[in-house]
């Protein structure tokens, strides 16, 4: 695939997994420089799609969103040829609502919501937001997201047998409780939260466990996360300082593409989202548990009640609370947890949930 460049992690790349391949597709002609994460207008459909989804025969249409004008478009055509539309997006009910936007709001959504068939919701806020615009029942099928959690539990499980190796590749101490951090270094994931509360962590007493964060990724950040820190790997220069008592202990690995993020959660002892409502979701922590990694979640993010509540909801903290995350990531390495236990619930998060709906509505559709 060809490199784009990623304003958030600050540099050009590519995915290393074919992402196109075993099917067919085409892609649709946009407006010129059409970037989705600038604006509702600077993605637009530039081609006749009416004539294209006629002569494929098109029954249905998945519409992936609704920020941005080419959902809109799509839409609307389909409903003008009369076909069926299924809707998946990630947004959720946790955000407060603004008073004065939120009529306008609904008044816009509500137009969009009305022309829909079904929604495939990601998981219980996200439900609930469908539920606020009045989406009916049998509307509602369940489409909750998922990663490819086979390819992460084996590629962890190879890692696990060289973890010494790998740890000691980045300056992770081998008998040290390592902390990740995975994921672009911006505002919305509030990344230093996590060294605010490390620095409090390595302070209590009852705490004997060495303690050592992993930054995987990079962003504006990036600076003011190293400053805070005992720098003991860093992505450019290698190996440049000892582990040390006095101060809190990083390596920054910079980017990792997907065929090496295993290896990230392998040697790791448990990943931190520390996100604020931003987070709609955070897949991330999908594919840690999928590796049997523990999470600790900030309660804004839209995954933390479906992911870990049922299983441990004392890992989840409140966001932008430094105690509460300090208190999540002790509590963590007081009490341990069941691998098992992790790895049995994230199978509900999985490819066949989304496919069992999509086979549900185009049976129903035959009928």
């Amino acid at each position: 695939m060809k490199d784009s460049y990623d304003v958030q992690f600050g540099k050009s790349f590519s995915w290393d997994l074919p992402m196109l391949e075993g099917y067919a597709y085409r892609f649709i002609k946009t407006n010129a420089g059409a970037a989705p994460n600038q604006g509702f207008k600077n993605c637009r459909i530039a081609e006749n799609i009416k004539d294209k989804l006629k002569s494929a025969r098109a029954t249905h249409v998945y519409i992936n969103g609704w920020h941005i004008m080419a959902y809109w478009q799509a839409l609307w055509t389909a409903k003008a040829l009369g076909l069926k539309t299924i809707f998946k997006g990630e947004s959720n009910d946790l955000k407060p609502e603004s008073k004065w936007k939120w009529p306008l709001k609904k008044l816009i959504l509500t137009s969009f919501f009305r022309r829909i068939d079904y929604f495939l919701y990601i998981g219980e806020a996200n439900k609930r937001l469908y539920k606020k615009y009045n989406i009916p029942d049998h509307k509602l099928l369940p489409g909750l997201y998922c990663i490819e959690n086979d390819r992460f539990f084996e590629q962890s499980l190879k890692a696990n047998n060289q973890k010494a190796i790998l740890r000691n590749k980045w300056g992770v101490p081998t008998d040290a409780f390592c902390i990740l951090f995975s994921g672009k270094f911006i505002s919305k994931k509030r990344p230093v939260d996590i060294v605010l509360a490390a620095e409090k962590i390595i302070k209590n007493p009852s705490i004997k466990n060495k303690i050592h964060l992993l930054f995987v990724g990079d962003g504006l950040l990036y600076e003011d996360i190293a400053s805070r820190v005992n720098v003991v790997y860093d992505k450019e220069k290698g190996l440049i300082n000892h582990f040390t008592k006095d101060r809190v202990n990083a390596s920054f690995t910079g980017f990792v593409n997907q065929m090496e993020i295993p290896i990230c959660y392998a040697i790791a002892d448990c990943l931190i989202l520390p996100s604020d409502y931003g987070e709609t979701w955070g897949l991330v922590a999908n594919e840690a548990m999928a590796t049997g990694l523990p999470v600790i979640i900030s309660s804004q993010c839209g995954s933390a009640e479906d992911l870990l509540k049922p299983i441990l909801p004392n890992l989840v903290f409140e966001t932008g609370n430094i105690n509460s995350l300090q208190r999540a990531v002790e509590w963590l390495i007081l009490n341990g947890f069941k691998k098992k236990q992790v790895l049995d619930h994230i199978q509900k998060y999985c490819y066949s949930s989304t496919i069992n709906s999509t086979l549900a509505i185009l049976t129903d559709a035959v009928k």
